[in-house]
């Protein structure tokens, strides 16, 4: 199938879906970023500003919207609010080039998620080499009060490297940051969302409190807390379906996804 035709089929399935599954009154979801940018960068990792503008706007109107690390006390304390977090994966300029100005024009406080071994440096992807933020960028995002958490040292696939790699990566990627902002770094997303009851083990002993999966879904009732679904809020959707995929919907996407995988 066509690309473009690809996008315009899951756009209108995700719109039909919300239709049908309701807004919901009661949503939380954390939002899963990469890239903002005015050139795409980072193939479909990377939202246009135009439409991130959009999708600020959107939240700001909508949602209440809180840092990672002040989730779990929002839900408790207004358990009828509709919550949503915004973060972003790997640290990449634009990030603060492009987003940063938006998110501070909306009054949106975001969790960035940063590989503590590239600062400075290039991310290797298969769309190219991406810039990535460096020390003085990640102290600035954090002095405007948005959240550092981390999100390993190597950006390696934890789930494929001996444990006490996997270790050291949490371990020091926590302590790396904790020594740049002054502060202690309580959130973790699994690099390339990959995990296990083991690595979930050992995040939380190394003392991070929360961490984020790349699992599409809203957060349940009764998180985990450790493995904590996102939405992948990718280049190609539109306004109406990136209001869906904060919604029931984007639960009953899954479901259809899975059921047609399994046919």
């Amino acid at each position: 199938m066509n690309v473009s035709i690809r996008y315009f089929v899951r756009n209108s399935v995700y719109c039909l879906l919300r239709v049908i599954s309701g807004s919901g009154k009661r949503v939380c979801v954390i939002l899963l970023y990469h890239s903002v940018a005015k050139e795409p960068s980072f193939g479909s990792y990377s939202v246009p500003v135009k439409a991130f503008e959009a999708q600020m706007a959107y939240l700001s109107r909508h949602f209440k919207i809180v840092r990672l690390c002040d989730l779990e006390h929002h839900i408790v304390a207004n358990s009828q609010d509709r919550i949503a977090c915004v973060t972003f994966d790997d640290g990449c300029m634009d990030n603060y080039e492009v987003a940063l100005p938006v998110l501070e024009r909306f009054g949106v406080k975001a969790t960035f998620f940063i590989v503590t071994g590239l600062l400075g440096r290039y991310l290797s992807t298969s769309f190219g080499n991406v810039p990535l933020m460096s020390s003085h960028e990640i102290c600035e995002l954090v002095s405007l009060g948005h959240e550092v958490g981390a999100h390993s040292v190597s950006h390696t696939k934890l789930t494929q490297v001996p444990m006490e790699h996997a270790i050291r990566e949490i371990r020091e990627s926590k302590h790396f940051l904790e020594d740049l902002i002054g502060r202690e770094v309580i959130s973790f997303a699994y690099p390339k969302g990959a995990w296990n009851e083991a690595l979930k083990e050992e995040v939380q002993r190394q003392g991070f409190r929360y961490a984020v999966t790349t699992r599409e879904g809203l957060i349940p009732d009764h998180p985990d807390w450790l493995a904590l679904p996102r939405v992948w809020i990718s280049h190609s959707l539109n306004l109406g379906s990136f209001a869906a995929k904060l919604s029931p919907a984007v639960e009953w996407y899954e479901k259809l996804r899975r059921l047609g995988k399994r046919t």
